[in-house]
């Protein structure tokens, strides 16, 4: 049974008075232990379809179900199960909190020290970073403590958004790395947002193509990469392979 399901999906916004479609038709399905990357250009309607699995839109067509239930019915429980780790680390983190609160912000409870000190070094930090503040990291560190946080409550889905993509390429590299053994161990479902295909390539098993707001190609990463049948997907390949 998928974990996760988007059924006839529609989003609709309004720009300057007026409706915008920002998906629509759009069908996806994610299983248990599932690492899916949805990829796409700027606009294409990735990042709303991330926010619509998250219950952070509402649809304005179609459903999402959580574990076979609408999450309109229980929206708390799909917030229980799942995790969101942002693009840009400095604007996810609470500036004037200590890392240690912020890591333990997801158990709704005060976490205990041997708690902290697990999820930093889970994902490479040293104990001792749990009194420092977010300031006093580099990027690099600051996106592993939001990877902590985010992993801290044993989440079911984790969903990435572009979080790599404001960092360095030595460090795009630890971190994606970081990601994907945790996915190994933990076997959480991932939904990777890009619109990089090599990060996909990296991390996932399945994509997801994204193209005005629709989904127009979908498969195993290596069939869709090696033979991809839609022009969309051509010519994403080709501008990765251009960078």
């Amino acid at each position: 049974m998928s974990l996760l399901e988007i059924i006839d999906g529609e989003v609709t916004y309004t720009r300057r008075g007026e409706p915008f479609v920002a998906i629509r038709d759009v069908n996806l399905a994610i299983a248990p232990g599932d690492r899916v990357g949805i990829v796409g250009g700027s606009g294409s309607g990735k990042t709303t379809i991330a926010r619509l699995m998250l219950g952070l839109v509402q649809p304005s067509a179609g459903e999402v179900r959580f574990g076979g239930r609408p999450i309109a019915e229980d929206l708390s429980a799909l917030r229980r199960a799942a995790s969101l780790v942002f693009q840009d680390p400095n604007s996810s983190l609470n500036p004037r909190m200590r890392v240690g609160r912020i890591i333990e912000e997801p158990l709704r409870r005060r976490g205990t020290p041997a708690e902290i000190a697990t999820a930093l070094e889970e994902v490479g930090l040293e104990p001792g970073m749990a009194r420092r503040f977010p300031h006093q990291l580099s990027g690099g560190q600051r996106q592993r403590v939001a990877i902590a946080r985010a992993l801290i409550a044993d989440p079911q889905l984790l969903v990435a958004d572009e979080p790599v993509s404001a960092l360095d390429v030595l460090v795009r590299a630890q971190v994606l790395r970081l990601i994907r053994d945790e996915a190994d161990t933990r076997r959480f479902a991932l939904a990777m947002i890009s619109h990089d295909l090599t990060v996909v390539r990296q991390v996932c098993n399945r994509v997801v193509v994204v193209h005005g707001g629709a989904i127009v190609e979908e498969g195993p990463v290596g069939r869709v990469f090696d033979d991809p049948q839609h022009e969309y997907t051509r010519r994403l390949l080709d501008a990765t392979l251009t960078l």
